[in-house]
């Protein structure tokens, strides 16, 4: 039976969109525990809050409004070429966990998408690096792209990775598109050598785009395919729950959007765009006020038996 939804939304009429306030159908929170709360509804999607353990939930969830399987991520044709730099969130991360720098052996990257950051992993020293990717079209670009680094669109046990042998795994910008979070992060913890580290970024509902923008941080929110989106103390419940020890937690930003960029989005005719960015980057200097970035982080281990 799916939770039950309390609050009163009726007099949030800026953000109903004329909807009834009736509860809808909604999946039960990954911790099994409390109600939906409702923050906002809108005429295509509303956004809940667990009463416990302070995740949201888009509602109604993906799956419910496809009735079909999670959407595979399509690849876009700027990304089916190599890159050069180090694009990946997980590098900001690791300037902030210098650990994370330290090249040892065996890594894996959950939703590898085109493969780049499997090869800037690979880069930087790692000598056995693997990627995971559910999208056909986003793995057969890797797959050209990266030949010398190998793809699976399988399970871990399926490709042939024993228990307890990795180094490092990284979940980037996966774990909201999720609708049993701690059972796969349950499963993934067990294959961690004992030390190694669990990586995860999704989108910070702390952050100051959600607090500053709330339903118009439509980038984050995205309710066409995220499930489950997070707080730092929600995330850090789930990887407790898994048997892990959080070695740090936190937020990062990206760089400020440039003069430039803008004016070429302007000067393509792209005015709707522009404006949009300029809306978001609001939120961005507003989370650099008050240190809270888009995305957030935490580094979990294993602890050594």
């Amino acid at each position: 039976m799916p939770l039950a939804i309390s609050g009163d939304s009726s007099n949030a009429s800026p953000l109903m969109g004329g909807l009834p306030s009736e509860p809808a159908e909604a999946l039960p929170c990954w911790c099994g525990e409390g109600e939906w709360q409702v923050c906002f509804r809108k005429p295509r999607a509303s956004l809940l809050r667990c009463s416990a353990c302070g995740s949201f939930q888009t509602e109604p969830p993906p799956l419910a409004r496809r009735k079909e399987a999670p959407a595979q991520r399509e690849s876009h044709p700027e990304a089916a070429r190599p890159r050069a730099s180090r694009n990946a969130w997980f590098w900001r991360v690791a300037e902030k966990v210098p650990q994370l720098l330290e090249a040892r052996v065996t890594a894996v990257d959950i939703g590898a998408g085109e493969g780049h950051f499997c090869a800037e992993l690979r880069a930087a020293g790692w000598p056995r690096v693997t990627g995971f990717e559910f999208s056909p079209s986003r793995i057969a670009v890797a797959r050209r792209l990266y030949p010398q680094i190998p793809f699976h669109s399988c399970s871990l046990h399926d490709a042939g990775i024993p228990e307890s042998s990795l180094d490092l795994i990284v979940l980037e910008d996966v774990i909201e598109h999720l609708p049993n979070p701690a059972a796969i992060v349950g499963e993934l913890a067990r294959y961690l050598a004992p030390g190694g580290n669990l990586v995860i970024l999704t989108p910070n509902m702390e952050s100051g785009h959600f607090r500053l923008l709330g339903s118009r941080w439509t980038g984050m929110l995205a309710p066409h395919s995220h499930v489950f989106l997070f707080t730092g103390s929600g995330l850090a419940q789930l990887l407790l729950r898994c048997g892990l020890s959080i070695r740090k937690r936190g937020s990062v930003h990206p760089p400020f959007y440039r003069i430039g960029e803008y004016a070429r989005r302007l000067f393509s005719g792209d005015i709707k765009g522009t404006l949009w960015r300029a809306h978001q980057e609001i939120g961005a200097f507003y989370g650099k006020l008050i240190g809270a970035g888009p995305m957030l982080y935490a580094v979990a281990t294993r602890p050594a038996n």
